[in-house]
């Protein structure tokens, strides 16, 4: 209902202004799809536009296969990528979240990337992992302290250009790209945020991507140990269905998990496994907390955690 969801906007809200509240050494906030979203393809919206697009996404979804009504969508709101999002993905937005989105980024109070150390190891922290492809982009090599860095400065650069026009309240859009784009006219984004490791491959035709959402775990770096949230299991399970080990075939939602790719082998289970140096290592920790009990949410330990110094 809209009450619900005008109810969970505010939760989102409340949510990310509290830990915004503690120092940045204390709490460091990455990106992620869901908070670009909101300065990128939902930049252009008000509350009623967005209200009047979620109100038709809801009668498209009952077109199978689409029809009419998503025609009409594609047609109205050219910005908003396709109706799911807006009935789902993005179904609580509102101004006030991209203002906040908006505040956080001037000031630099948010991150693409992290490092930290574990076992005596650094480890990259992002949304969704960093591929072969994000590391060529950035024209750096494959080791956690030089892609934070490398990220930081693609991301600065990105809130420098929108800067005047957001300090103005004027409305502009992030621009990420190539390491991450924004979907629009029926076809989603992809890139950076928005990708998962799989055995599957991108849709083709008018479902196609603007970017590539999907990608194999052998395509991540090999000796690079990520962590990353994004995924939860229920969704691993299918899209990493070759190669599940014994834990997370017996588990259908939550915990932590390993995925391990190498030359000869690649591995998805349950547990936070040992990172070997010749295969690329990525510990999801998105527990889905929505299907989780409290009390039983597992933490990952670092030993620390760096904040990227680069300042607007």
């Amino acid at each position: 209902s809209s009450s619900e969801l005008d109810e969970t906007g505010r939760d989102g809200i409340e949510i990310l202004r509290w830990l915004a509240s503690y120092a940045p050494d204390q709490v460091v906030i990455l990106l992620g799809n869901h908070d670009t979203s909101r300065v990128m393809e939902l930049a252009y919206e008000s509350d009623e536009t967005f209200a009047a697009a979620r109100a038709l996404a809801a009668d498209c979804m009952t077109e199978q296969p689409p029809g009419e009504k998503t025609r009409e969508f594609t047609e109205r709101f050219p910005r908003i990528p396709t109706p799911e999002v807006a009935h789902r993905d993005y179904s609580a937005f509102a101004v006030e979240q991209r203002t906040l989105v908006q505040e956080l980024l001037l000031s630099g109070r948010v991150h693409l990337a992290c490092l930290g150390q574990r076992d005596g190891k650094p480890v990259l922290l992002t949304h969704a992992s960093v591929t072969l492809t994000q590391v060529a982009q950035l024209g750096v090599e494959p080791n956690a302290a030089a892609i934070v860095e490398a990220l930081e400065v693609h991301l600065r650069g990105a809130v420098a250009r929108v800067r005047g026009a957001w300090e103005k309240r004027e409305v502009a859009a992030l621009v990420l790209e190539p390491l991450h784009s924004a979907g629009h006219g029926g076809r989603e984004g992809g890139g950076l945020l928005y990708h998962r490791a799989s055995q599957n491959e991108d849709p083709t035709g008018d479902s196609k991507p603007i970017a590539r959402r999907k990608f194999a775990p052998s395509e991540l770096p090999r000796g690079l140990v990520q962590v990353q949230g994004h995924c939860g299991h229920h969704k691993c399970r299918l899209e990493l269905a070759p190669w599940l080990g014994p834990a997370a075939i017996a588990r259908e939602r939550g915990g932590l998990r390993t995925l391990a790719a190498g030359a000869s082998r690649i591995s998805y289970d349950g547990g936070i496994a040992p990172a070997r140096d010749d295969e690329a290592t990525v510990y999801f920790i998105d527990i889905e907390m929505n299907f989780s009990n409290l009390p039983d949410y597992p933490l990952f330990q670092l030993d620390s955690v760096d904040a990227p110094g680069a300042q607007p």
